[in-house]
């Protein structure tokens, strides 16, 4: 491993049509994020394949993205713009299926741009907060610039890497991107109440990231021996292990310990993560596995989505015509809940969306279902609980009708019937 001086004659040297891949969410090294926006116009035409930046992506601007080929299998904050914008690629895989595009060759990574922890005295780095399809990428042994961050935590689990695999490092000058814990508000906590109250004793948590997910978690310490198998840990999870709630003892498998692929929230969190053996992070390739979820008993899946129709359809993605996610990890903890024993699908969002107030419900999807109606067990909102047990289009979208908002009701229960609908 040498210290890289030159970064930019290392991006400029790069062929045309080269993959440069870079750490994933909140590991993404900030430095060398701002190294190739500073130098994209000297770069011919290489991929930036990028997965969900939580913070600024600098080379996803106009004037860097201009010389890129940019491509993301989950936008996130950073390149939630881009990809509106059409600066950016979307690439629709689910979680799982992402290390098999790099294991059978159709992606390729020429360079791979990580954020890591310092060396330990056995000469190994931590891939710290985001390990996700990460070992797919090294198994091809491209290239790697390593960020060194003394504030990346040395996380358990599948996270290590020998310091002689890196070809070149350079100094972080930043923290390690950061999420505060987001505020809740009325419709949210109401949401949560209601959410909270499909989950049981021993139920094995999947959770995302936001105000509505935090607020679902915090209703929660009441509950005894709850495990997590999630994505991504936040904050949120922190009170629930240390209160003792969240114990992990009903798992089968890695009983005791919580399980994910990346981590997001302040540094305190990052600090608890630090050597914590009571949290694990491993590839997606075996987190979002279909085999590992559907045995996982009593996997309670608790996701946002922005539309669900009165079919039970699902919308994650896409809003007022904008596409402003990707499916992540949705589909595979969804369908993974739905065959596990004793699981439970459980979809949660406000009844109406955007300052205009338009339903959340609506009749039919356009092209953009994220998820189908045997993924979905609960649909909740602030009005109250759907079951979609039914196999029964009528009752399910009676069910649906009923926690829509009481303002969209009727022109709902009118569309019921036509041909467009069904």
């Amino acid at each position: 491993m040498k210290q890289l001086k030159d970064p930019g004659a290392l991006l400029a040297g790069l062929l045309a049509d080269s993959t440069l891949v870079l750490h994933s969410g909140f590991a993404e090294p900030r430095g060398l994020a701002r190294t190739l926006a500073q130098h994209a116009a000297a770069m011919r035409r290489v991929r930036v394949v990028a997965m969900m930046p939580m913070g600024q992506a600098p080379y996803a601007e106009p004037a860097p993205a201009e010389h890129l080929e940019l491509c993301t299998f989950f936008p996130g904050k950073g390149l939630r713009a881009a990809l509106d914008a059409g600066r950016a690629r979307a690439l629709r895989h689910p979680l799982s299926a992402i290390p098999g595009l790099f294991e059978c060759g159709e992606w390729r990574a020429d360079l791979l741009m990580l954020q890591v922890s310092p060396p330990d005295e056995t000469g190994q780095v931590s891939l710290g907060v985001s390990v996700d399809y990460m070992r797919a990428v090294l198994a091809q042994r491209p290239v790697i610039v390593a960020e060194i961050n003394p504030r990346m935590p040395r996380t358990c689990g599948d996270t290590l890497l020998p310091v002689s695999s890196i070809d070149w490092f350079v100094d972080a000058t930043d923290l390690p991107e950061e999420m505060a814990p987001a505020a809740a508000d009325a419709v949210d906590a109401q949401i949560a109440h209601n959410v909270a109250s499909l989950v049981r004793d021993g139920a094995v948590l999947q959770v995302g990231i936001g105000s509505l997910p935090d607020r679902v978690l915090g209703s929660l310490g009441h509950l005894r021996h709850l495990g997590l198998h999630s994505g991504i840990v936040t904050d949120a999870v922190r009170p629930l292990i240390e209160s003792g709630a969240l114990d992990n003892s009903t798992k089968r498998t890695n009983a005791g310990v919580s399980i994910a692929t990346m981590a997001g929230g302040t540094q305190a969190f990052y600090d608890f993560l630090h050597r914590n053996p009571a949290i694990e992070f491993h590839p997606c390739s075996a987190t979002h596995a279909a085999s590992t979820l559907a045995g996982i008993d009593g996997l309670c899946a608790i996701n946002s989505v922005l539309q669900v129709d009165l079919n039970g359809r699902a919308n994650a993605e896409t809003a007022g015509g904008r596409r402003i996610a990707l499916p992540g990890g949705l589909p595979d903890f969804a369908t993974g809940a739905r065959r596990a024993r004793g699981g439970t699908s459980i979809l949660a969002l406000r009844s109406t969306a955007g300052r205009s107030g338009v339903s959340s419900i609506v009749p039919r999807l356009g092209d953009t279902i994220t998820l189908e109606s045997d993924q979905v067990d609960y649909v909740v909102t602030e009005y109250g609980i759907a079951s979609l047990h039914s196999g029964n289009l009528e009752a399910r979208a009676a069910a649906l009708l009923a926690v829509a908002h009481p303002g969209h009701r009727e022109a709902l229960a009118q569309s019921i019937g036509r041909e467009a609908w069904q």
